[in-house]
C-alpha cells in the first residue's frame, strides 16, 4: 500500500483492485495534468494562475469526473 503522507491520485491507487475506479482516477489526473498547482500554491510555476490555465469546459470535466469517482469509492467501500 502507499504512504498516505502523500496526495497523488496515482501513487494513492497503487494496488487498487477495481478497474473502474482506477481508470476515474488516470482520467482525471489526466484532465488535471499534475493537480498539484491547485493544491499548493508554492508548487505553481506557471506565470499564469490556475483560474488562467484551467478553462470552463475543463472545470466542468473534472466535476463530473470527480463525483463519479466519488460515487466508485462509495460503491468499493460498501463492497468490502
Amino acid at each position: 500500500m502507499p504512504s498516505y503522507q502523500t496526495t497523488d491520485l496515482s501513487q494513492l491507487t497503487c494496488g487498487l483492485v477495481d478497474a473502474d475506479l482506477s481508470a476515474a482516477v488516470r482520467e482525471l489526473s489526466r484532465l488535471l495534468n499534475d493537480a498539484d498547482y491547485l493544491r499548493y500554491p508554492t508548487r505553481h510555476t506557471s506565470p499564469f494562475v490556475p483560474r488562467d490555465v484551467i478553462t470552463a469546459a475543463t472545470q466542468t470535466s473534472a466535476i463530473l469526473l470527480t463525483t463519479s469517482l466519488l460515487d466508485l469509492c462509495q460503491q468499493f467501500i460498501d463492497r468490502q
